[in-house]
């Protein structure tokens, strides 16, 4: 059976664009095409398709309205498709907040032949937009209130590194939630997300969280209780330096900038046992391999169990790989950070 779409633009050349590229593939149905948001709710009541491709900006009713009418109702996968997803970052990480799975890019360009450009990663993201549990999409663990004081000795040091891709700004914000205000090691976060993005995430990750955030820069110090995100566009490291421990980036041409393997390797060199690598919710195997040198160097491994997992894909081969120590929901991972890094520090 093919997957169902439905397709919300403003501009008729869009929608029809956009369908011709999914239809591009036997495995894609477009069954309708809406013009805004409130014909894309009824034509969701109508159709039922099992995804969603949706613009941000239309008149009537815009997408963030749409999109969060549709997790109120019933949730469905939905794939943000919008120049503004460069443009008005902010606008596309408030839908990856509100239950989007991924987003697409429309060229700023608008000649047909750009536009093409994005049919692969259209056509891909929305397959895997199908195979989401769309209970998922809606759930996320209750906050719970955090106590400011939790660890007596911050003295120890070492590194908290974090890996994500789809689904991952979400699971990352309830995650930033719930950790203390007297964290005592360094955390590094790298999130496969678009450079103009990169700044904006890590501002509203930074709003929610008792801890500093901020991009990570050459040179920077890892510091305790302060969150750094890898630059996207560059790979993110750490080099041992007069007994200071500082961020090097690197240029490369790989497929993830930044990479979760590359980073947790970096940190595993440096760190060895004193490092926790925690992978969480995306699409492909990036971390996964590096989630087992950080186990194989003494440290402590956590990823993101299927059961709230937007796409299980990085944490299910690190499984397979034998590369994770603990395996828990989102809910749970807090507190076991928490739980792992206070036996650390009386070890110390």
């Amino acid at each position: 059976m093919a997957i169902t779409v439905l397709v919300v633009d403003d501009s008729a050349f869009m929608r029809q664009l956009i369908k011709q590229m999914l239809e591009s593939d036997p495995a894609i149905k477009v069954v309708a095409v809406a013009r805004d948001g409130l014909d894309g709710l009824n034509k969701i009541e109508f159709f039922r398709p099992q995804v969603v491709t949706l613009d941000l900006e239309m008149p009537r009713m815009d997408g963030l309205t749409m999109l969060a009418e549709v997790m109120r109702r019933h949730p469905l996968p939905v794939v943000i498709v919008s120049s503004l997803a460069v443009e008005g970052g902010e606008l596309t990480l408030q839908a990856l907040e509100l239950g989007a799975v991924d987003f697409v890019t429309k060229p700023a360009a608008r000649p047909s032949q750009e536009l093409w450009q994005i049919q692969d990663e259209l056509v891909l993201k929305v397959k895997a937009a199908a195979q989401v549990r769309p209970e998922l999409l809606k759930q996320l663990p209750v906050t719970k209130p955090v106590p400011e004081k939790v660890f007596t000795d911050v003295s120890s040091s070492g590194i908290v590194a974090v890996g994500a891709s789809t689904g991952g700004p979400r699971a990352l914000r309830y995650l930033l939630s719930q950790i203390p205000a007297d964290f005592p090691w360094g955390m590094l976060i790298a999130q496969h997300i678009p450079v103009e993005f990169t700044r904006s995430f890590a501002s509203r990750l930074g709003a929610l969280s008792s801890l500093k955030v901020k991009v990570a820069e050459e040179n920077d110090e890892i510091l305790p209780g302060q969150v750094l995100v890898a630059p996207s566009g560059l790979q993110t490291g750490v080099v041992k330096e007069d007994g200071k421990v500082r961020i090097k980036l690197a240029q490369s041409d790989a497929i993830y900038r930044p990479s979760v393997d590359y980073l947790f390797e970096s940190v595993a060199a440096v760190y060895k046992e004193n490092t926790v690598g925690v992978l969480l919710t995306g699409m492909g195997a990036d971390g996964a391999y590096g989630l087992k040198v950080i186990k194989e160097a003494g440290g402590i491994t956590i990823a993101e169990a299927e059961t709230s997992c937007v796409i299980y894909g990085m944490p299910r081969v690190a499984a397979e790989i034998g590369a994770v120590r603990y395996q828990l929901p989102l809910s749970e991972i807090p507190r076991c950070l928490t739980e792992v890094l206070a036996r650390f520090t009386q070890k110390q």
